[in-house]
């Protein structure tokens, strides 16, 4: 019998990413200032969360551009649940009013599972599905329809976990945060498919409405007739138009 050979399992980690919206639609001599100021929006956020050392003891912190991706240990899952996507919140609402300005608006994803880094088997930290997953559901659809259904003064934050984080540490009962705070929603992005859980700290416009998922159109109606030919109407507000096939109908218009 050949010799088995075992691979280490890197450690399980945490995994915190976030991504500014419209990034691509600010000027080219913006760019960098404003990609340069969200590590700093991050550490102020940990901070106001009564967290800061969370900021500083991150397994991981890699600057993607419009964002950044952040590993923590994974008994700090239930802080991030709780706490970040709020404070973030509340933290985009103060800087908008101390500069004068619009206010940003941004995404975050929250995964879990084994990521290299310094205290495991490591080409570059960070690296594993649990990373690649967190990204999907960054650039997700069901999670970018939220801010874009929503008021962008008011709605500033949306928010979208892995089928595992929900299940470990919301339905496990490690959050504050009850199930009834998430909604489920399948995302498709890439190879990549699953079940994620969406949260908006403060919801707002759409959201209040209809929900965090986007309603279908309601089908046609399919008439049970046989009209064989075309009839238009106009009497008063009674006003419709009938048309036929040989297998039945559509009826558009007012009421008859």
């Amino acid at each position: 019998m050949p010799a088995q050979h075992s691979t280490p399992l890197p450690p399980y980690r945490a995994m915190l990413a976030v991504d500014l919206k419209d990034f691509s639609g600010v000027e080219a001599v913006d760019q960098g200032r404003i990609g340069a100021d969200i590590p700093v929006l991050l550490r102020d956020t940990f901070q106001r969360m009564g967290h800061g050392y969370l900021h500083s003891e991150a397994k991981f912190f890699d600057h993607t551009g419009d964002g950044c991706a952040m590993g923590f240990r994974t008994r700090v899952l239930p802080t991030l649940l709780d706490l970040f996507p709020a404070t973030l919140q509340a933290e985009l609402v103060d800087r908008a009013r101390r500069n004068g300005t619009r206010p940003q608006r941004m995404r975050v994803s929250v995964s879990v599972g084994p990521l290299t880094d310094k205290e495991g088997p490591s080409i570059r930290d960070g690296q594993g599905a649990a990373r690649i997953e967190t990204h999907r559901l960054l650039d997700s659809q069901p999670v970018r329809d939220l801010l874009t259904r929503s008021n962008p003064e008011v709605t500033l934050v949306a928010a979208i976990i892995s089928a595992r984080v929900y299940e470990d540490v919301v339905v496990g009962g490690y959050s504050s945060l009850r199930a009834e705070s998430f909604v489920a929603a399948p995302v498709e992005v890439k190879s990549y498919e699953g079940t994620a859980y969406l949260h908006v700290p403060v919801p707002s416009g759409e959201l209040l409405a209809t929900g965090f998922t986007p309603q279908r159109p309601a089908a046609v109606e399919e008439v049970a007739e046989k009209p064989a030919s075309v009839r238009i109407g106009n009497v008063d507000n009674n006003s419709g138009v009938v048309v036929g096939t040989n297998s039945g109908g559509f009826t558009f218009g007012g009421p008859r």
